[in-house]
């Protein structure tokens, strides 16, 4: 009997973890389907709920930490990289589950990058933003066409926000020889403003850095809706 009984507790505790594997990989590729449906996804993200045991909170109807992660996105018709996002304190009552499904988190922090390319189109024709040593660099042949001239010119560039709009200030600026100065010309030719693609799930951006591919873009935000009738 006690034999049987040990027997019985190990199929038991083998069929509770079998239960517990199925029912975390069902929510995950749930999530990740809706997730990549209002995201414009060419292909679904990387969804990983967090956790010991995930039977537990389904019950409780609260989950700790759930990690998404995609290689690309559009977002504001930009496609954007590298997309990172972790929410944290998420609920998801199992009563509405077994109806209406309604994820909330009550905190979400993510970023993505935006590629360089994407500021091409607001700088003067022959010139790009690229990389160079890993940092962002402004190069190319600038026409002049009030002095009739053109040269080549490189530029670092500075990047702020207000109020969602980017701005980019060439830094350590190196132009062709010339036989004047048109240091002045070309760095009010070289500035400019971008709108910054919208964040998904309604975030608020809190920090920016240029990497070597392409601007990252950092935000945070509470009370997001991952699911339900309250998502856009």
């Amino acid at each position: 009997m006690r034999k049987f009984l040990v027997v019985f507790l190990i199929l038991l505790a083998a069929l509770v973890v079998v239960a517990d594997i199925g029912a975390r990989s069902f929510a995950q590729n749930t999530l990740s389907e809706r997730l990549a449906h209002q995201m414009e996804m060419s292909e679904e993200p990387d969804v990983a709920i967090k956790g010991w045991a995930f039977l537990p909170q389904v019950l409780s109807g609260t989950y700790t930490e759930v990690d998404i992660n995609a290689d690309s996105a559009t977002m504001s018709e930009v496609t954007v990289e590298q997309i990172e996002a972790t929410a944290s304190d998420v609920e998801a009552p199992l009563s509405d589950l077994m109806d209406q499904p309604t994820v909330t988190a009550g905190q979400v922090d993510g970023s993505f990058v935006v590629p360089y390319s994407y500021f091409n189109p607001y700088l003067p024709e022959g010139m790009t933003i690229g990389t160079e040593n890993g940092e962002p660099r402004i190069s190319g042949e600038l026409a002049l066409p009030e002095l009739g001239l053109s040269t080549s010119v490189s530029s670092g560039g500075e990047f702020t926000v207000e109020d969602g709009v980017l701005a980019v200030t060439p830094v350590d600026i190196e132009v062709g020889d010339l036989p004047i100065n048109v240091d002045d010309q070309v760095a009010a030719m070289l500035t400019f403003g971008a709108q910054v693609p919208d964040l998904p799930l309604g975030l608020t951006i809190t920090d920016m850095e240029p990497t070597s591919s392409g601007l990252r873009i950092t935000g945070a935000g509470t009370e997001i809706p991952l699911m339900g009738s309250e998502v856009a």
